[in-house]
């Protein structure tokens, strides 16, 4: 509507423009037309004025003729008449010069001719008088002989006359020049006025055209737009129609419910804005992940110093344990002493470091006066080093953290990282502070103990030996008494010095069986104290894997089914995704709930949770609880009684969302534990102003000795892997916390199958304000240019030269196809002649470079049978290089041979050198060199030694290998490995957990035999290696590779880079061509039968999505019993993904039962488990599973493992 108003304005808009454009036309042509007309006018009279000063100069020149004309008449016949041109004449050539020079005034040029001919014409006049008097008063025949004696003065008389007819010819030809050229502009204006006035008129014409089309197309469109809001009206009713059947759909609870309206206007963002009301979920997702990375660094941290009773020993596992978990590259531990100072205890990754702090030193020092944890950022070049043994670097961010118990510091934690840390590390090391502060103290006071008991032990020694010597007193006494009993007083004063010396002793050791009888009481409580500790870690291990099952299964099938939709193979959106968003919401919502429990613990641990009291109506609470659980109740057939006595207070004073968040647990688990029967919440009155919620149920009970345990954090009754109800455990203890908080106390009556009674007791009103605070410490960020210093200066490599040398002739010109080359790559200029001379020598062409960022495109270009590599290069090293090298799958082949005066062979061999020597290198070793480099290229067909305990996996891997070009023996122990590798073999695969000798021992016994040093050895294990166990396996090992979903083409990458095979599919494929396949992974799974056995129904359905697509065949059970009568209906299954852990049968008891019917022995069994605990894979292998997965399943892992296990049935 507001542009049919607008319309007649842009008409009379349209028509102003037009109607401007036109007089601007008109105006640009009349003033062009004026402006040519006033050219013309000049024009003609500047040809008017050159005419003018052409005619001037002939006058002058005629002037002067007259002049001299008439001065001959004179001479000749004497007569005055003559004499009348030539009086004049000089005045009148004035006039007319003076006349040429007020026209040329202008024009430089011809005031510089005008001066010349000034000067000629006043030197002829000159001329003339000396002429005229030589004649004057005398005769005729005089004249005639005077004039011949003046022969010379004619002659310049005639030259002047001469110079000045050119000067006067100059004038005429400037003069004519400009004729010329202002005639061409003058007929250019004559030529282009015409032009102009037409063109003028031919774009008015064409304005008045388009502005009549213009207008005419405004007028349609006014009416196309009047008929387009009609229709737009009857469009917003029907968007506002669609908009408000989506909001009530919401508002009945579909959440499933989007409006597909996404037009940038004020109804398409109201749809936008309803559609992300669903979008929240995502914000989640990043706080449960820092929770539960939170928590597992809690535990893990909790673990590393269970049972670890001394200081240096606990310092050693925090450390690892902090620097694994946050990734820290170096890390120490210090203990504060009695006078403040500190004491190094433990070390991580570092050497050189001071064991000794005096109070208040240094960062460290400050953050013990501080009691905050400090980050120090951008730290000197001579700070603490992070090394290994390749090299070095420094540090960029150190965190140092203080340890307070009980209000003093017990040490210091100082960690080093070279990524700046985040915001939840810093956050992780406040969290456990606290926990490893007590077990530091912890240990403190049991070496205090120890030490305590070993003081007292050496005065127990010096008590018993002082008692001997008093023993040996007494007898010494006995023999003086009979040798002086003459002195009876005397002694009878050392008997009673005696029994006075007694008594002290009896005493003395009266107190020292106290003292023992206390150390034995403390040992006792130290005793139980570790035995508690033990039980809590017990607790906290069950309750990870626990948590971990009730995590994974939901984030199992976000994650598959996420996918799922994000792949979107049909590119479009499928029938199904309704279906798919219904299961994501529920898993995420199962996630969310578990996330607030562990959210609500840790505020309670750390003493953040905020309490809200207010005046709550017990009426209202009843009514929330009635108004949730009814349904719930209704569905599983069973009563619910909610009630309340008379002498119940209407209000009381709580808080109210805590209140009844106790409340909906205890309901919760009383509906969940009760399969018949019913659930009551009662409110009655108790002494003492208090309040009791009383719930009860006829469920299943709880027995005596498992009852203190339900209110621990992280227990359940029933914590075993066939448990039927499934939880965190975290509910009760949560429960009991909060109503600790609130003032009161959870009781307990249960028994086994006659139900349990919980009630809930709180005061009726505050008594006092419980404020519970959180102070989080700031993070100190120390600036480094004013605490430390600049910044280090880079260095520049050390194998990288300075000078660039000359590059010297080779062959690179005559190579060809057929030829057999070598290339140099060597700064060295005269060693490099030396090599190129020897490779003639030997039917080599050899292409020479002295650089190093020049190999890797001479290699592709000459295609050379091998390489001979210098370490130190100018612009790029032979590490990297060699990098480059082993990168290009088209030159990646070529065997390198290493030459350097540097030490480092073990390296270059590890990474796919074919040998190394060091310079200087001896003639003989040259040659060695060329036959090393021809044994490599000539061996066409490569054999690789397969040491694997599992033999599929040892068949993959060899079928694999097959495929390029390489032949394999495989071998399930490893006790003639030695023997083996004897026998023409190009590398070794050896798996660490084969059975038989170490395997260890043998890697020591091939790389210690003089002949297999250089033969590579690639450790293929499942295991997970602990650091000191990878580290002694690379002292032997050429390289370690893990097995994942992708190990299989990692290890044909390091065979390819050991043997210097050609990697023929990326070469192909490099040049445009197809590679050769091992087999698309969908021909492999078509048409295979999975059995998927999982108690979760929707892990089954996010299975069976992702498996259907690659055609295989889903037959599914919910327990082990059900897979079992599967198993024994349907023979054609191929494979079964287990799930371990369900009720009745686990998976553990299941594989079992498939491996003891001899029909099932091979068929393939993969465990699937959530519990991703230290040995959980050991344990499934042993139950007799063939393959092992984690949840949250990835999907390219499980399709790689079932490649490895159906591969062969194609």
């Amino acid at each position: 509507m507001t542009n049919q108003r607008n319309a007649p304005q842009s008409i009379i808009k349209q028509l102003q423009v037009v109607f401007a454009i036109s007089l601007s036309i008109l105006l640009v042509a009349s003033f062009a037309s004026f402006y040519s007309n006033r050219n013309l006018i000049e024009s003609s009279q500047l040809v008017n004025h050159t005419n003018e000063v052409i005619v001037n100069a002939e006058s002058l020149i005629s002037e002067v003729k007259d002049a001299e004309t008439g001065q001959r008449g004179y001479i000749l016949t004497n007569d005055p008449v003559f004499l009348q041109p030539y009086n004049n004449s000089y005045d009148q050539a004035n006039k007319i010069l003076s006349h040429l020079k007020s026209l040329t005034i202008d024009n430089p040029i011809q005031q510089k001719n005008l001066a010349r001919v000034k000067d000629l014409i006043d030197q002829r006049y000159v001329q003339f008088e000396k002429v005229l008097n030589s004649v004057n008063n005398i005769s005729v025949a005089d004249r005639i002989t005077s004039l011949r004696r003046e022969h010379d003065a004619m002659n310049e008389g005639r030259r002047i006359m001469r110079n000045l007819r050119e000067a006067v010819d100059d004038i005429k030809r400037e003069e004519e020049t400009l004729l010329k050229t202002r005639m061409a502009k003058q007929e250019t204006y004559i030529r282009y006025t015409p032009v102009l006035l037409i063109v003028a008129l031919v774009v008015s014409i064409l304005i008045s055209v388009i502005a009549y089309a213009r207008i005419k197309s405004d007028l349609d469109e006014r009416t196309r737009k009047q008929q387009e809001d009609e229709d737009k009206f009857v469009e917003t009713n029907r968007r506002i129609s669609m908009i408000e059947d989506m909001t009530q759909q919401v508002a009945s609870g579909d959440l499933s419910a989007r409006s597909a309206d996404d037009v940038d206007d004020e109804l398409g963002r109201i749809s936008v804005a309803l559609n992300n009301m669903t979008d929240t979920l995502e914000r989640n997702f990043s706080e449960m992940e820092d929770s539960n990375w939170l928590q597992a660094g809690s535990i893990e941290v909790s673990n590393s110093v269970q049972g670890e009773r001394f200081v240096k020993s606990v310092a050693h596992k925090v450390l690892s344990a902090l620097a694994g978990h946050l990734c820290a590259d170096i890390g120490t531990l210090y203990v504060a002493n009695k006078d403040g100072s500190l004491s190094l205890q433990g070390r991580y990754a570092i050497e050189d470091v001071r064991s000794e702090l005096p109070a208040g030193a240094g960062l460290i020092g400050q953050a013990v006066i501080k009691r905050q944890l400090m980050v120090v950022e951008d730290l000197p070049a001579d700070y603490l080093k992070i090394s290994s043994s390749l090299g070095y670097t420094a540090p960029v961010y150190i965190m140092i953290l203080p340890l307070i118990f009980d209000g003093d510091v017990v040490g210091v934690i100082e960690l080093g990282k070279r990524e700046r840390p985040m915001k939840k590390e810093l956050e992780f090391l406040e969290n456990n502070a606290n926990a490893i502060s007590i077990s530091l103290n912890t240990a403190l006071n049991y070496e205090k103990i120890q030490d305590l008991l070993e003081e007292t032990q050496a005065q127990a020694e010096e008590l018993q030996a002082q008692h001997n010597e008093l023993e040996n007193i007494n007898a010494e006494l006995e023999a003086q008494t009979e040798k002086l009993q003459a002195s009876e007083e005397e002694l009878k004063v050392q008997q009673e010095e005696l029994l006075q010396a007694n008594t002290e002793l009896e005493e003395r050791s009266r107190l020292l069986e106290e003292k023992n009888q206390e150390i034995l009481e403390k040992n006792a409580e130290v005793q139980r104290k570790a035995e508690e500790l033990e039980i809590s870690t017990r607790y906290k291990s069950e309750f990870l894997a626990n948590m971990s099952h009730e995590l994974r299964t939901p984030l199992n099938s976000i994650l598959l089914l996420g996918r799922l939709l994000a792949e979107n193979n049909d590119n479009n959106l499928s029938n199904d995704q309704v279906e798919y968003a219904r299961v994501i919401l529920s898993s995420g919502n199962g996630l969310l709930a578990l996330i607030d429990e562990i959210l609500d613990l840790s505020k309670i641990e750390a003493g953040k949770m905020l309490l809200e009291y207010e005046t709550v109506s017990t009426d209202e609470i009843l009514n929330d609880m009635r108004g949730l659980f009814s349904p719930v109740a209704k569905d599983k057939g069973i009563g619910l009684n909610i009630r309340t006595t008379s002498d119940v207070p209407k209000t009381i004073e709580s808080d109210k969302q805590r209140l009844e968040q106790v409340l909906k647990n205890l309901l919760s688990n009383a509906l969940k534990f009760t399969q018949q029967g019913s659930v009551s919440l009662t409110i009655e009155t108790r002494p003492g102003d208090k309040l009791a919620f009383a719930v009860k149920d006829t469920g299943i009970g709880i027995p005596a000795d498992k009852q203190r345990q339900i209110f621990e954090a992280f227990q359940q009754a029933d914590g075993s892997t066939r448990r039927k109800y499934g939880g965190t455990g975290l509910g009760l203890s949560i429960s009991k916390e909060l109503v600790r908080l609130l003032g009161g106390d959870i009781e307990l009556e249960s028994n086994p199958g006659s139900g349990s009674c919980f009630t809930v007791i709180i005061p009726v009103s505050r008594l006092a304000r419980i404020e519970a605070a959180s102070v989080k410490a700031d993070m100190v960020e120390v600036d480094e240019k004013n605490a430390i210093g600049g910044e280090p200066e880079e260095k520049r490599s050390e194998y990288i030269s300075e000078i660039i040398p000359e590059g010297i002739p080779d062959d690179r010109d005559d190579v060809s196809e057929q030829d057999k080359s070598i290339l140099i790559v060597e700064d060295d200029v005269n060693f490099a002649r030396s090599l190129l001379d020897l490779a003639r020598k030997s039917s080599y062409k050899g292409v020479v470079t002295v650089r190093g960022d020049e190999v890797l495109d001479l290699a592709k270009r000459y295609k050379p049978s091998g390489i001979l590599l210098d370490i130190q290069l100018p612009v790029k090293s032979g590490w990297e290089v060699m990098e480059e090298l082993k990168k290009d799958a088209l030159v990646r082949h070529i065997p390198v041979h290493i030459m350097s005066s540097h030490s480092v062979k073990n390296e270059s061999l590890i990474r796919g050198a074919v040998d190394f020597m060091n310079k200087p290198v001896a003639f003989e070793k040259l040659q060695e060199i060329f036959t090393r480099i021809e044994e490599v290229s000539n061996k066409k067909t490569k054999k690789v030694l397969i040491i694997e305990e599992n033999s599929m996996h040892a068949q993959a891997l060899s079928y694999f290998l097959s495929n390029h070009n390489v032949n394999s023996e495989i071998k399930n122990n490893i006790s003639d490995t030695v023997d083996a590798v004897r026998q023409n073999v190009d590398c070794v695969i050896l798996d660490m957990q084969v059975p038989g000798q170490s395997a260890y021992d043998t890697l020591e016994d091939i790389k210690k035999n003089a002949d297999l040093e250089q033969l590579p050895v690639i450790v293929f294990t499942g295991k997970s290696l602990s650091m000191a166990e990878e580290q002694r396996i690379k002292y032997y090992a050429d390289s370690i590779v893990v097995k994942t979903a992708h190990s299989y083409q990692r290890v044909l990458d390091e065979v390819s880079l050991f043997l210097h095979l050609v990697d023929e599919g990326k070469a192909k494929a490099a040049n445009g061509n197809s590679a050769k396949k091992l087999g698309a992974l969908k021909d492999v799974l078509n048409g295979k039968t999975v059995l998927v056995v999982d108690d979760d129904v929707r892990n089954i359905f996010s299975l069976t999505k992702a498996l259907e697509k690659y055609g295989m065949h889903i037959v599914t059970a919910i327990d082990g019993k059900e897979a079992l009568k599967v198993l024994h209906d349907n023979n054609s299954i191929d494979i079964v993904l287990l799930d371990m852990m369900m009720p009745e049968m686990d998976g553990y008891e299941t594989a079992a039962e498939i491996r003891k019917n001899r029909s099932w022995r091979d068929l393939p069994v993969i465990a699937v488990t959530a519990k991703a605990m230290m040995g959980d894979r050991e344990k499934c292998i042993n139950a007799g599973a063939s393959d092992y997965i984690t949840k949250p399943v990835d999907v390219d892992q499980l399709l790689s493992l079932l490649r490895v296990w159906l591969y062969n049935k194609i």
